[in-house]
């Protein structure tokens, strides 16, 4: 349910985080990046953004396919583990750490970038 309901909202553009002089606060941030992405032209930022961002969409979908194609108690939580659960699990932890990367590219950036769906 999580995914599919994390779906929705993503695909509204739902994101929502405050950022304060080009940093990123908040439990989303993710040091290297700011380190790596130091002194970078906004627009070569943006790239960066705009990679980042259609990366998310395909893990997303990638969890959601994984998500729908568990037996029903898995998806609402009556059942947990083996190798189909542990691989929607994986799915989502990825998918989870490549949007904090994404999140703190966005904050950098100060804006999030139009992206056409594929």
């Amino acid at each position: 349910m999580f995914a599919g309901a994390y779906r929705r909202q993503y695909l509204k553009g739902w994101i929502t985080m405050e950022f304060q002089d080009a940093t990123v606060s908040g439990a989303c941030e993710l040091r290297p990046v700011i380190g790596l992405t130091r002194g970078l032209p906004s627009g070569e930022l943006e790239l960066l953004a705009v990679s980042a961002i259609r990366l998310h969409r395909q893990l997303l979908e990638k969890a959601d396919q994984l998500f729908k194609a568990l037996p029903q108690d898995y998806r609402t939580g009556k059942a947990a583990g083996g190798a189909q659960h542990l691989e929607y699990i994986e799915a989502m932890i990825e998918m989870h750490a490549q949007m904090g990367a994404l999140n703190t590219l966005i904050g950098l950036l100060g804006y999030i970038p139009n992206v056409s769906v594929n």
